[in-house]
C-alpha cells in the first residue's frame, strides 16, 4: 500500500497534530515525504519524532522506508534524470544516507520484483532457451547493453548457439536480422528511455515466426507489444538514475535455471573453455608460439 491507501485504511483515532501532518502529506504527496522529518515537522509546528511515530502507526518501519516509497512514485512519474534530479536529491544528504538509501531501494526492488514476477513466463522462457536447435539472439542498447552482454556471456557457456547483437558489429542491426526464422529467439532487456530499434527488431522476430522475451520496467515498453513473454522488474532508485540490480538478479536466475537444465552440456563446454584458456596463456607466455615461424 502507498501512503494514501495506508491513511484511508487506518481506522484508529489520530491526534490533532497527526491530522495536520496527514493533511500536509496528502497535499504535497509524494514530494512532501522527500523532505527531512525535521523540515516536515516545522510546517505544522511539531517535532520530527511525532512525524516518525505517525508513519509507524501507518505501518512504515522507518522514515527512510516512507521516503523510499515516495522516491519510487516520483521516479515513476518523471521520465528523465533531469526532471527527477531536484525531486530526489537533498542538499543535506550525508554520505551514510546515500549508502543506506541505495541499499534500501535495491532491497525493495528485489523483493517487489520477485514477489510479482510472472513465474509462468519465466518458466516458459527457460523452456524456449533450452529447446533443441534454438538460436538465441540477445539484444540490448543503452541501459540494457550491459545486461545483454552478461546474458550472452553466460548463456554461451550453456547453449551452443548464442549471439550477442551489438551496434559495434561490422554488420548493421538490419544485417543481423537477415536469417531470422521460427528457430530463433530474441531475448532483450530494455528500459526507459526505450530504444525504438529494439521495438522494431522484436516486431520483426515475431513477423518471422520467432519467439520474443522482453525484460523491462513496465508493460507499456514499445517492445512489449511484440513479446511472447514479459519479465517485469522494478528500477526505483534514490538517485535521478534508475537501478538495474533487480534486473540483473532476474538475469542471473535465468542463467541458473538454464545451467541446471544443461548441466552435462555446460560441464563439457567449461572443460573445453578451460583448455582453450590454458592454451591462450601458454601461447602468450611463450614468444616462440606467437607466429607460425616461431619468430
Amino acid at each position: 500500500m502507498n501512503l494514501n491507501q495506508r491513511i484511508s485504511g487506518y481506522g484508529k483515532k489520530l491526534t490533532k497534530t497527526e491530522r495536520l501532518l496527514v493533511e500536509e502529506l496528502q497535499a504535497h504527496h509524494p514530494q512532501g515525504l522527500l523532505e527531512s522529518a525535521t523540515s516536515l515537522a516545522k510546517k505544522v509546528g511539531t517535532s520530527a519524532s511525532t512525524v516518525v511515530r505517525l508513519l509507524a502507526k501507518l505501518g512504515y518501519e522507518s522514515y527512510a522506508e516512507a521516503q523510499m516509497e515516495a522516491r519510487s512514485e516520483v521516479t515513476a512519474l518523471l521520465a528523465s534524470p533531469a526532471t527527477r534530479a531536484n525531486a530526489v536529491i537533498n542538499d543535506d544528504a550525508s554520505i551514510r544516507s546515500c549508502l543506506d538509501n541505495a541499499l534500501l531501494h535495491d532491497q525493495h526492488n528485489l523483493a517487489a520484483t520477485f514477489a510479482s514476477l510472472d513465474v509462468a513466463a519465466f518458466e516458459a522462457t527457460v523452456r524456449l532457451l533450452t529447446q533443441r536447435k534454438v538460436r538465441v539472439h540477445v539484444l540490448g542498447q543503452r541501459h540494457g547493453a550491459s545486461l545483454a552482454s552478461h546474458l550472452a556471456l553466460h548463456l554461451n557457456m550453456c547453449l551452443p548457439d548464442v549471439r550477442l547483437m551489438t551496434s559495434t558489429s561490422p554488420l548493421l542491426l538490419e544485417d543481423q536480422l537477415l536469417w531470422i526464422d521460427e528457430h530463433d529467439l530474441l531475448l532483450t532487456p530494455t528500459f526507459r528511455r526505450h530504444s525504438l530499434a529494439i521495438a522494431r527488431a522484436a516486431k520483426y522476430f515475431r513477423q518471422k515466426g520467432a519467439k520474443v522475451v522482453v525484460l523491462t520496467d513496465g508493460p507499456t515498453a514499445p517492445a512489449a507489444a511484440s513479446a511472447d513473454h514479459l519479465l517485469l522488474v522494478r528500477t526505483s532508485s534514490a538517485s535521478p538514475f534508475d537501478s538495474y540490480t533487480a534486473a540483473l538478479s532476474v538475469c542471473n536466475a535465468l542463467i541458473t535455471a538454464v545451467a541446471q537444465r544443461r548441466k552435462k552440456e555446460m560441464g563439457a563446454a567449461l572443460e573445453r573453455g578451460d583448455a582453450l584458456w590454458e592454451q591462450h596463456w601458454n601461447d602468450a607466455a611463450d614468444p616462440a608460439r606467437r607466429t607460425p615461424s616461431g619468430r
